[in-house]
């Protein structure tokens, strides 16, 4: 990540890597027919992937965003969608690309949000917030694109600030990692929680 987003002049974030909307639209179209229904990959990817997720954990407890930002794909779709609770005879489909979200973000975003955090001028993060996370029940599969894998992954975000402010938000991931020589980046991010309404006091936390 450019240093100059972590430092006191405002860096340009037009000229940060972005999607058009009409890309964005495919990306979540692609996550969103992200079932596990390919081949399951060998377990020498598999291990790599958890490897690779446990470093990503590690980096974000530790709010090491500028080397978390690297581990992102300049392509890359990040999407939170918001839940509806809905009867079972409702059978319109669960998600919707074209609904709000409470991220629907691109590489130019995710640096936005780092940026701001290290102004030092968010309340919400002064001081700051301490995170647990702890990634689980990894599972990755083939995709048509040589390089590139499906990966879906169970969550636990444990935030504390202060003496009294915590929350706890569990949830469900879908993944398209990329190769990178030996490592990934992250080209596609679903974030799957299970309320439809969130009790936390904010969202200044990555996932």
């Amino acid at each position: 990540m450019n240093a100059t987003v972590q430092g006191a002049k405002k860096p340009d974030y037009s000229t940060y890597p972005n999607l058009t909307r009409a890309e964005a639209q495919v990306a979540a179209r692609q996550l969103l027919a992200l079932n596990g229904d390919g081949p399951a990959a060998d377990d020498t990817v598999l291990t790599s992937v958890e490897r690779f997720y446990r470093r990503e954990a590690r980096l974000l407890d530790d709010e090491r965003f500028s080397e978390w930002y690297d581990l992102l794909a300049d392509d890359l779709f990040y999407w939170m969608p918001l839940r509806e609770n809905r009867f079972r005879r409702d059978k319109r489909p669960a998600l919707d690309p074209d609904a709000m979200a409470l991220f629907d973000e691109r590489k130019a975003d995710i640096a936005v949000r780092i940026g701001r955090i290290a102004s030092n001028l968010v309340w919400t993060e002064d001081p700051p917030t301490r995170h647990v996370y702890i990634i689980s029940n990894v599972e990755v599969f083939e995709t048509e694109t040589p390089g590139e894998y499906e990966a879906h992954s169970t969550f636990l975000q444990y935030r504390n600030r202060s003496e009294h402010d915590e929350a706890t938000l569990a949830g469900r991931r879908r993944d398209v990692l990329r190769r990178v020589g030996d490592s990934y980046q992250i080209v596609r991010r679903l974030i799957l929680l299970p309320q439809s309404i969130l009790l936390t006091k904010n969202l200044s936390a990555f996932f």
